[in-house]
This record gives C-alpha cells, sequence and structure tokens, in this order.
C-alpha cells in the first residue's frame, strides 16, 4: 500500500468516525426533541379537556407517566404554566394554549430540520463506508501476488 493510499483511507476512516458520532448525538437530540413533543401535545389535550369544565367539577388530570390524579377544579379558566428556569406564570386557558401550540410549532419544525440533517449525515456515511471499502479492496487486490503461468 502506497503512502498516498494510505493517508485517503486514514482520512476516509477519520471522517467516517466523525460523522458516525455526529449522526449519535443529532439521533440524541431527536429523541430529546421528541420527548417534548410528547409532553407538550400531552399538556395541550389536559388544557382542552379543562377548558370545557366549570368549576368545582371534578376531573381526572394526567400527570405524566401514565398516571392520573382526581381534581376538583377550583378556577378552570387559569392555569399555572412552567416559561422555564423555575419560572411560573398564571394565564388563561387559552393563553396557555396558543402558548404551547407555538412551542410545538417550534419544536416541530425543529425535529423537521434535525431529521434533514440525520438523513444527510447518513447518506455521507454510507457514501464513505462505500469509498472506503473500494479503496481498501483496491490496496487488497495489489497486494497480492499475480498467479503463476503454472497453474
Amino acid at each position: 500500500m502506497s503512502e498516498e493510499q494510505q493517508q485517503i483511507l486514514q482520512k476516509i476512516y477519520t471522517e467516517q468516525q466523525l460523522t458516525d458520532s455526529n449522526i449519535t448525538l443529532l439521533q440524541q437530540r431527536l429523541e430529546l426533541v421528541q420527548a417534548y413533543l410528547t409532553n407538550f401535545r400531552a399538556g395541550f389535550m389536559v388544557l382542552e379537556e379543562i377548558e370545557g369544565r366549570k368549576e368545582g367539577e371534578e376531573m381526572l388530570m394526567n400527570v405524566g407517566g401514565s398516571i392520573f390524579v382526581q381534581a376538583n377544579l377550583v378556577d378552570p379558566s387559569k392555569v399555572t404554566r412552567s416559561i422555564g428556569s423555575g419560572i411560573r406564570i398564571e394565564q388563561s386557558v387559552e393563553a396557555a394554549k396558543t402558548a404551547v401550540q407555538e412551542q410545538t410549532t417550534r419544536l416541530e419544525k425543529q425535529y423537521e430540520s434535525m431529521a434533514e440533517e440525520y438523513q444527510k449525515l447518513v447518506a455521507r456515511s454510507s457514501l464513505l463506508n462505500s469509498q472506503f471499502q473500494q479503496l481498501a479492496a483496491q490496496v487488497q487486490g495489489q497486494g497480492e501476488a499475480p498467479p503463476s503461468q503454472g497453474e
């Protein structure tokens, strides 16, 4: 194997490793965004359920993890919503629904963008793998002794 071929193989191998690492990281981020989307969608469903209820009415509320609690609605027109960093605000159900819809839309766009990037990385990884295999086969073919005339 020539030094140039060895350098090319090393370059392809290094890029393949980096690409695979990026694929793994992006896959983790996709899973995280999907978890956030699931959480926001569940919250939106609870808000829709609360919307038609009256003060003092009882309902089962989803608190996550397939766990429900029996709740007595004190003021079904207002909810408390976390806006990050431990900060919570009180707002109308309609305002909370709008905020959740906006956040869900942003997350869906982010997910789509990341999914496209993921597909590009997977395609790049496949191409690099193919290039590596072809070059390795060429190098291996060059290293074999030609068959002798008597065989």
